[in-house]
């Protein structure tokens, strides 16, 4: 067994050489330790809420204090920003016990009541918020005081400044694509409630600035408005901007009209939203724009008729006249400023096919209640100022009421229609009088019943459409 002494010998020997190995610096403070410290400098920047039911006695006791001119103690002070907007009593509603805390909040030797009135201050953010002028007046100016976070937001987005600050933020999430909510939590506020008063306010100002032309794409402004105004059910997220979200759908298309594609994605979203104006006018009763959202779906409908037809038929030939006829004359009348409205009905084949190619868009069944329905046909049903036309396809023929009003006419916009509601029965050839006209398309080639469809329709509605609106 070794002595003692031998092994203080070994130990130092091999003291000596690690001693000849280059020395390691050690840092003067860790990683660790530097993060650390760099948290604990941050300062507190929301404070958090104490309970409601404790609030209201503390907003009695300010209140009491205040009005007796006793001073209030530190707690109080840190506590008195939560009971000015939703406490019962509330003291911002008492204009001389607001100006009280104001200035007791600006005197204050530390920022910690600064804070937590900029906290509360965004919390109950509102138009209907008491007192929030002289409360954002005096939060703009400690922002500067006691910089920080809040010294950061006000520099960069003017939050505490009730016109300013929803405008530069709104324009910052245009330009970053982020949430209010994900700015000021990427700021360092933590964790806002997305559907705040602020946020509102933000998404108001966003709208406003979309309709004015700030972003000229029209499917990425459809996307902004889809993304921070809507709900995923798409529904609006805040009700009283159902008009603010159409004029920023479509206020700024009259500087540059969307292609059809584009408008479908339109009325994708806007008939979600708001309820096809056709079908459901009340939900419209005020909105802007809608004589826009049935021009659009006008189109529509009549593109579908057209679309389905020509993909579903064998004639080709034939079917390029009859696209030619209904596509000119709608132009014509549409230029002309007659009031036109759209609807289609489709058979078996034409509904798989529509459902298909125009999703969830709007349009009617046909099924057999007199004249066979084929699983191919389809009828156009279209309302040029006070006539109505249903034009069948296939082996149909264009069937013509000079008042839309008679009782043999076809109502509009139904969602089922029996085949001898969409036709004028009784008339095996062609036919004519003064209130009916039932036609075949027969010598497309010729323009022979284009020409007469276009003669009955200048009788009724005193627009001749020139066979140049719809010649091949």
């Amino acid at each position: 067994m070794m002595s003692v002494s031998t092994n203080f010998r070994l130990a130092c020997q091999a003291a000596n050489a690690v001693g000849n190995l280059p020395a390691v610096r050690l840092p003067d403070v860790s990683v660790t330790a530097k993060a650390l410290l760099k948290l604990q400098a941050l300062p507190t920047t929301t404070a958090r809420e104490p309970a409601a039911a404790d609030l209201n006695q503390v907003a009695r006791q300010i209140a009491e204090q205040l009005a007796s001119g006793a001073a209030l103690s530190r707690k109080q002070l840190r506590e008195a920003p939560w009971c000015l907007w939703n406490t019962k009593p509330a003291l911002a509603e008492d204009k001389v016990l607001l100006e009280g805390l104001l200035r007791l909040i600006s005197d204050a030797a530390s920022a910690r009541p600064f804070r937590t009135l900029a906290t509360a201050f965004l919390a109950a953010y509102g138009e209907q918020q008491v007192g929030r002028v002289a409360a954002a007046a005096v939060l703009s100016l400690l922002a500067k005081k006691w910089k920080g976070v809040w010294g950061f937001l006000q520099d960069r987005y003017s939050i505490f400044d009730l016109v300013a600050g929803p405008k530069r933020l709104a324009l910052e999430v245009n330009a970053s694509g982020r949430s209010p909510a994900e700015i000021l939590s990427d700021a360092g506020l933590g964790a806002m409630n997305a559907k705040s008063g602020l946020t509102e306010a933000v998404i108001l100002a966003l709208l406003t600035e979309l309709g004015n032309g700030v972003e000229r794409d029209h499917l990425a402004r459809l996307e902004k408005v889809r993304r921070f105004a809507l709900r995923a059910d798409g529904l609006p997220i805040f009700g009283g901007q159902k008009n603010q979200i159409l004029e920023a759908l479509l206020r700024p298309i009259a500087l540059r009209p969307p292609s059809e594609d584009t408008q479908d994605e339109f009325l994708r979203l806007i008939v979600l939203a708001f309820g096809d104006p056709r079908l459901r006018p009340g939900q419209w009763v005020g909105l802007p724009h809608k004589d826009i959202v049935i021009g659009w779906l006008t189109r529509q409908s009549l593109r579908q008729f057209l679309d389905v037809v020509d993909a579903t038929t064998n004639d080709k030939l034939m079917w390029k006249y009859r696209r030619a006829f209904w596509e000119g004359t709608y132009e014509y009348f549409r230029r002309s400023g007659v009031t036109i409205e759209a609807w289609v009905a489709f058979g078996p084949d034409g509904l798989k096919h529509a459902r298909r190619t125009f999703k969830d868009t709007k349009f009617a069944a046909i099924h057999s209640t007199g004249k066979q329905v084929e699983s191919g046909h389809a009828v156009l049903l279209f309302r040029i100022g006070r006539c109505l036309i249903a034009d069948w396809s296939h082996n149909g023929k264009c069937n013509i009421w000079s008042d839309a009003n008679a009782k043999s006419a076809p109502r509009m916009f139904e969602m089922r229609y029996g085949s001898d509601e969409v036709r004028i029965a009784g008339a095996a050839g062609n036919m004519k009088t003064r209130e009916l006209f039932s036609i075949m398309h027969m010598a497309s080639e010729t323009y022979n019943w284009q020409d007469q469809v276009a003669q009955r329709l200048f009788e009724v509605t005193s627009h001749r459409v020139p066979r140049s609106a719809y010649k091949l």
